[in-house]
């Protein structure tokens, strides 16, 4: 990719979330053998319109007029055209009111730029406007195939199949934690395998993805921790413990007693448990109840104790692995809990 984060102009948050999308994107030597000869044009359409626009977006940021808002718009601009227009002979329909009511949410001049450099027309019907592109003309088909698969398939994961170029999606393809891993920068693989190597040891083993780039690691069908890739192709380690104050917890903190380095491992957990939730309702009453966690008073996110270690380093690595070991010891002791909150049902998937 023409993108590099070690370009003199790489220096804006909104370059270095370009920048992440473009190095996500699959190669089409991994994608196109697996799908059918009939939708590998239209997806390397899809590709090539990906690849040309991110790197226009990166270069000229500010002619885009968007700012912060290019996220928004790279999430949602094919999931919008998927569930908003209707697909007919290579075009997108959709009704005047609807395409207004887009483009001021994502900023017209966002989206003006975009059609007026990358091939796409857009006829006027009176009270409804076409959207094809001659310069990739299988592109629309490819949204609506691929998206319709990713829809049907993986549900609420479905929107990074677009973005990513994730075409396998039209074939069912269930992604793996080898797909996960080969997003992850150098340094990050070289973690993950060491925790990988380890959890295998006793007996934790990746399953198949549940979120695009999100694995579990299991032991007797329960989840012990989850590997994730975070903005920068970081790794991001999650483990949860389950309600403060429930009978998991307190064996929890029998067992780390045990442990030579106790002070260090609370600190640790203190230090990486997930606090506020952002996503939470307002009437939450979590948001506004501390409660003790290892003699500190904190705000926990739904009082489950739930840990999320981003870019873990070589000094995180032994608390991490005790960590593992202490939540595949609730999973064989028959009393893990819920794995984290708002997810009551994530051990029996």
């Amino acid at each position: 990719m023409p993108i590099d984060k070690n370009n003199p102009d790489y220096n804006g948050a909104v370059q270095k979330t370009i920048w992440n999308y473009a190095t996500n994107l699959l190669p089409l030597e991994i994608t196109l053998p697996m799908i059918p000869e009939e939708m590998r044009e239209p997806c390397t359409d899809m590709y090539n319109f990906t690849v040309a626009l991110l790197n226009d977006m990166y270069k000229n940021t500010e002619e885009y007029g968007f700012g912060k808002k290019y996220v928004l718009f790279h999430q949602w601009f094919f999931y919008w055209l998927y569930k908003k227009f209707k697909f007919y002979d290579g075009a997108f329909v959709i009704d005047k009111k609807g395409y207004k009511k887009f483009a001021k949410r994502f900023n017209p001049k966002t989206v003006e730029t975009m059609y007026a450099r990358h091939g796409f027309e857009l006829v006027d019907f009176g009270d409804q406007i076409s959207l094809s592109n001659s310069r990739y003309p299988g592109m629309m088909k490819a949204i609506f195939e691929v998206f319709a698969a990713a829809y049907m398939n993986y549900g609420a994961s479905c929107g990074c199949y677009l973005t990513e170029c994730e075409f396998r999606a039209l074939v069912n393809y269930k992604r793996t934690y080898a797909d996960m891993f080969f997003v992850l920068t150098e340094e990050d693989k070289a973690m993950a395998k060491r925790i990988s190597d380890y959890a295998a040891g006793i007996g934790v083993k990746p399953a198949k993805c549940d979120f695009f780039h999100r694995i579990a690691f299991r032991k007797k069908n329960k989840v012990v921790f989850m590997f994730n890739v975070a903005q920068q192709k970081n790794l991001k380690i999650d483990i949860g413990f389950a309600k403060i104050g429930g009978e998991a917890f307190m064996r929890l903190e029998k067992e780390i007693e045990k442990y030579d380095d106790a002070t260090g491992l609370r600190q640790f957990i203190i230090k990486y448990s997930c606090k506020r939730c952002n996503n939470c309702s307002p009437k939450c009453h979590h948001k506004f109840n501390p409660i003790e966690v290892f003699g500190k008073k904190m705000v926990i996110c739904g009082n489950n104790l739930y840990i999320r270690i981003r870019e873990p380093k070589e000094q995180d690595l032994k608390y991490i692995i005790k960590l593992i070991e202490l939540r595949a010891m609730l999973v064989d002791s028959e009393i893990s809990e819920s794995f984290f909150a708002g997810n009551v049902n994530n051990d029996d998937k």
